[in-house]
């Protein structure tokens, strides 16, 4: 009864608690760090594709497209990140393309090589700002590989 009356069960109680809720804490962030420690490493197993689709402008010559095709392709060539690059014209008897002709996928090993070095590679900013007269529209899609 003495115990009660000092408030020693309550502390104990409380001192109980906290541990309990301290453990769970740590247990929940190992999991998160697990978590994404799973995320990396199937990261690793995959790739980055980057999926661009042009429309270009109906009076856009068939020489500059075609240039635009080997600058594109060339890129792969002056930016080593590029793990792979293809590209091609538009053959599905669908009609759900709204007009978008040429597909190119440029595939990368991390979103850092996309995002901190081909983007922003001057290469990469010349051949965009050399699309700007020809092209009505541009699509672009990035996903990680699912195998």
């Amino acid at each position: 009864m003495n115990f009660i009356k000092k408030g020693l069960i309550p502390t104990v109680l409380l001192f109980s608690l906290l541990g309990t809720a301290c453990k769970q804490t740590v247990k929940e962030e190992e999991n998160k760090k697990e978590v994404a420690m799973k995320r990396d490493v199937e990261k690793q197993n995959k790739l980055l594709r980057h999926v661009v689709l042009f429309k270009f402008n109906d009076d856009a010559p068939v020489e500059e497209v075609e240039k635009i095709n080997q600058s594109f392709n060339a890129l792969s060539k002056s930016i080593p990140e590029i793990q792979d690059f293809e590209w091609g014209i538009n053959d599905s008897p669908e009609n759900f393309h709204q007009d978008f002709t040429h597909c190119y996928m440029v595939t990368f090993a991390s979103e850092s090589d996309r995002d901190s070095i081909y983007t922003p590679h001057p290469n990469h900013q010349a051949f965009v700002a050399s699309l700007q007269p020809y092209l009505e529209k541009v699509f672009v899609v990035d996903y990680w590989t699912n195998p």
